[in-house]
């Protein structure tokens, strides 16, 4: 189990290196996560819509990058579960606390937090700008989906689970 809390960090620390390296490598990303409220304010900042052909490399290269060591997370996972000899039921708890423990982390932390307690959204929107900033944080993305997200990871993380078994054995 302590191994599982183990990739689950690894995946924030994916998550967050992705999060905040590419809000400041490409600006317009910020548009894809944020409220139509913040994505107003960053209109009226200045702050274009459109990738760069020098922002859209960027990151592309991160998602790549990040892309990447998600998966080589997911294979360790399944592949030292396999190894250890747990079921299909451990091998799915597995996979599950690693993809709840990202998505909490970014709902609470990311999502709630970053924005709406911290002044983040002001420092990122100065360091765009080089204005001072009208507004230093927003309200969070709540789009009702999370319930949803949630319950499909229950589904993926037994298909990974099966796929593992199946393969490894």
């Amino acid at each position: 189990m302590l191994l599982s809390f183990f990739y689950g960090l690894i995946g924030i620390v994916l998550l967050s290196a992705f999060c905040v390296i590419g809000a400041f490598i490409a600006p317009q990303e910020a548009y894809w996560f944020m409220t139509p409220y913040a994505k107003g304010i960053l209109e009226e900042s200045g702050i274009d819509r459109k990738f760069t052909r020098k922002s859209a490399v960027r990151i592309t290269v991160l998602i790549a990058i990040i892309g990447v060591l998600f998966v080589w997370t997911i294979i360790s996972a399944g592949r030292q579960g396999v190894t250890s000899g747990m079921s299909f039921w451990q091998l799915s708890l597995r996979f599950l606390i690693f993809f709840w423990m990202v998505s909490i982390f970014d709902a609470v932390v990311l999502d709630w937090w970053l924005f709406t307690k911290t002044k983040l959204f002001g420092v990122w929107l100065r360091i765009q700008t080089r204005n001072e900033p009208k507004v230093w944080s927003v309200d969070p993305q709540w789009d009702g989906k999370e319930i949803h997200k949630l319950l499909l990871e229950i589904v993926v993380s037994a298909i990974l689970a099966w796929i593992f078994l199946k393969v490894m054995k």
